[in-house]
């Protein structure tokens, strides 16, 4: 009986043979270890799923005290399954690396910028063109878009494109739109015209012997004498005095800012003592007797004692002078024609022109020594091409008269 029973043990009892039934749950529970631990749970214990011992067979005289073989023992640690270590989501850290690399990269990329900066190309500025503008006078005022720009003769740099150009000398004003490319140079030349001197003014007391003469300065009545005139501009004025006995005519020169003061003698009514003078001419002259002014060409008669007089005939702007003696009759007039005297004149232009002086062609340039009447004359520089300029020029007895045009400005 207890040899059956042990038989009976023996063959429940796991064996050597044994350990590779065994195996296979070990295997199973741990593949299901690594599929809860995806999601954090335990694997089942094995002794769990072991099946049950049946109760009659469990001796504890047999199986409590009894040691086992070795080999029993060995085959058992064997087939024991081991503890299922955790595993960690794959899932959950593809999703960490993912959200790192957002995160970290973009960081490291401005990181990079900052310490490495890009290099930047900015876009080429255009050259600036020269403009150079010269005037005749020189000194006229520049503005360019509105901005002063200093006096001519000037030369400066512009920005490329559309601009005005405004020149301005008095009361005289040019507006020139221009057009300038890059890397362009442009000339401008104006011929201005030379602006006025500011008005300044003065005064003129006449005096007459006797009183009460009419007194007209430059042409207009003004008044009997004596008489103060205001407000004359400082410079020379034809100031005139008469009454039934006759007439006197004088140049006086009106100092700015202060009082001229000029007297005349005119004749009486007791009869004729004296007579008169007439000057004329293709300029203005001063007559002079003795040095001292006494009348000056024009409409006016100037009146003098009937006699023998040494006269001087005088143009200080012309350089003229010319001196004429003349007998005065009383009650009676002496005229007196000027025959202006010629001087030289000399002409040139660029590249040529013919030469054309108060209507008659002198020929083509260069012209030199021409003889020209002294005074003022109109000149004509004509070319076939390039046009014609016209200028009003003075030729003075002194000289030199040299006189050019330049087409090509």
């Amino acid at each position: 009986m207890q040899a059956s029973l042990r038989e009976r043990q023996a063959q429940t009892a796991p064996g050597p043979d044994a350990a590779p039934k065994t195996a296979h749950p070990s295997r199973n529970a741990g593949w299901l270890a690594r599929f809860t631990g995806l999601f954090g749970s335990k694997a089942p214990s094995a002794s769990a799923s072991a099946p049950d011992v049946n109760p009659l067979l469990a001796f504890p005289s047999e199986t409590g005290s009894r040691p086992e073989p070795a080999q029993l023992t060995e085959a058992r640690k064997k087939a024991a399954p081991k503890p299922a270590a955790p595993v960690k989501a794959p899932r959950l850290l593809r999703l960490l690396l993912i959200i790192a690399a957002i995160v970290i990269i973009p960081s490291l990329v401005v990181l990079s910028l900052r310490r490495f900066p890009l290099p930047q190309h900015g876009a080429v500025e255009p050259q600036p063109g020269n403009l150079t503008i010269d005037t005749r006078p020189a000194g006229s005022q520049v503005l360019i878009d509105g901005i002063d720009r200093g006096p001519t003769p000037l030369t400066l740099a512009l920005a490329p494109g559309a601009h005005s150009i405004t020149v301005r000398n008095g009361g005289d004003e040019r507006v020139v739109p221009l057009t300038i490319a890059a890397g362009a140079d442009v000339s401008h030349y104006f011929d201005m015209k030379p602006s006025e001197p500011a008005v300044v003014v003065g005064r003129i007391s006449v005096v007459t012997d006797p009183p009460g003469a009419r007194v007209t300065v430059d042409g207009k009545l003004r008044g009997n004498s004596p008489l103060t005139i205001a407000d004359l501009k400082a410079e020379e004025h034809k100031v005139a005095v008469a009454n039934d006995a006759g007439a006197v005519e004088r140049m006086v020169a009106v100092a700015a800012g202060s009082m001229t003061s000029v007297m005349f003698s005119l004749p009486k009514n007791s009869g004729p003592i004296g007579g008169w003078l007439s000057v004329s001419g293709p300029f203005d002259v001063e007559v002079l007797e003795n040095e001292e002014v006494i009348g000056a060409s024009g409409a006016t008669r100037i009146m003098l004692a009937a006699g023998h007089h040494d006269l001087v005939l005088a143009n200080g702007k012309l350089g003229f002078q010319e001196t004429r003696k003349i007998d005065i009759v009383a009650g009676k007039t002496a005229a007196i024609r000027i025959d202006p005297p010629k001087a030289s004149m000399s002409v040139n232009a660029r590249p040529w022109a013919e030469v054309i002086v108060d209507g008659t062609n002198l020929g083509q340039t260069p012209l030199a020594n021409v003889q020209v009447t002294v005074g003022p004359h109109e000149l004509v520089f004509r070319h076939p091409r390039l046009g014609e300029r016209k200028q009003m020029i003075v030729v003075t007895a002194a000289g030199p008269n040299r006189i050019a045009a330049d087409f090509t400005k």
